[in-house]
């Protein structure tokens, strides 16, 4: 009789468990958490996802920051949570991978965490100021001394992309960091503290525009920008593998149906008008990729970003 009653729980559970996720996510509010404070582009693009989210699933979206040790608090906050599809997160991608590469303690795993969609990428210029004498890279590295890149701080992602891809050039720079923000070092270049700076194309876009800095290389494989080189131009396409990713996962663990209906939510709200029009007027260029996609981009990237580990420690 025990042998008999044995099985029979257990299918009466798996029939319950496969009920609840049908039913996923119900009456259930969904926690996303934003791994730094209120304001920043992180912060923005959840805000801008959870109503369209919530129209999608049926069910309430909340927008919740967790800050602190450079984005790790908010990511261990999701690797702990139960894996039932109520806590979803935003990742700093290449950001925590380079640290992990590295060797720093983030607090968890990235390989652990469950994959469920890649909401947008941006990609990286180099601009330098609008008289400069530097009409492109080749210049830059033909200064007779290493060039001088404005940024925040040694650790920052185009700080990190600037060594790895300058490298990779054979080019010296030396990377002048300390700057309170993007806009910081990018005001750094108009004034003439340094010779450039490397940044997310978006960013530089509206100093571009107004005519204060003008771009001079594209970290793309195709051109971004007419006269403008691109790494597949000067015969480097691999770094175009730099980019900064707003990647969104789940606990350790999540089902699969709940992870499946999480990322069909989010490509539905990434086309949905509002979110369009605002990234249409914020200059966001969303690039979406479902679960499978995002877990082999996360892979490539660790990959990638280890081959560097000697060049970031030092």
């Amino acid at each position: 009789m025990k042998n008999f009653i044995k099985p029979a729980v257990f299918a009466l559970a798996a029939l319950a468990a496969g009920a609840a996720h049908a039913e996923y996510p119900g009456d259930g509010k969904i926690s996303f958490v934003i791994p730094y404070k209120p304001g920043g582009g992180f912060d923005t693009i959840v805000r801008t996802f959870a109503p369209a989210l919530e129209e999608v699933l049926g069910t309430t979206v909340v927008p919740d920051n967790i800050p602190g040790a450079s984005g790790t608090r908010g990511g261990q906050a999701v690797y702990r949570a139960e894996p039932d599809g109520y806590t979803i997160g935003i990742f700093n991608i290449p950001g925590l991978t380079v640290s992990e590469a590295t060797n720093r303690d983030i607090g968890f795993p990235l390989s652990e965490i469950t994959w469920v969609a890649n909401l947008g990428e941006e990609q990286y210029g180099i601009a330098v100021k609008s008289d400069s004498p530097i009409q492109s890279v080749a210049d830059l590295c033909a200064l007779g001394r290493p060039a001088k890149m404005s940024d925040t701080g040694v650790d920052s992602t185009s700080s990190i992309t600037a060594v790895i891809s300058f490298n990779i050039l054979n080019c010296p720079i030396v990377n002048v960091t300390g700057y309170g923000g993007s806009n910081d070092t990018m005001i750094a270049v108009m004034r003439g503290e340094v010779d450039a700076t490397l940044k997310p194309i978006g960013s530089l876009a509206k100093y571009v525009a107004s005519g204060d800095m003008r771009m001079i290389f594209t970290l793309t494989k195709n051109t971004v920008l007419e006269g403008v080189q691109n790494a597949t131009e000067i015969g480097h396409p691999e770094i175009a593998k730099f980019t900064i990713n707003r990647v969104v996962g789940a606990p350790p663990g999540t089902p699969a149906d709940v992870v499946a209906k999480l990322s069909a939510a989010l490509e539905a709200a990434s086309k949905s008008a509002p979110v369009q029009e605002w990234a249409s007027g914020s200059g966001t260029q969303l690039t979406f990729m479902p679960a499978d996609e995002t877990g082999a981009m996360m892979s490539d990237l660790s990959s990638f970003y280890a081959q560097y580990k000697d060049l970031l420690s030092k």
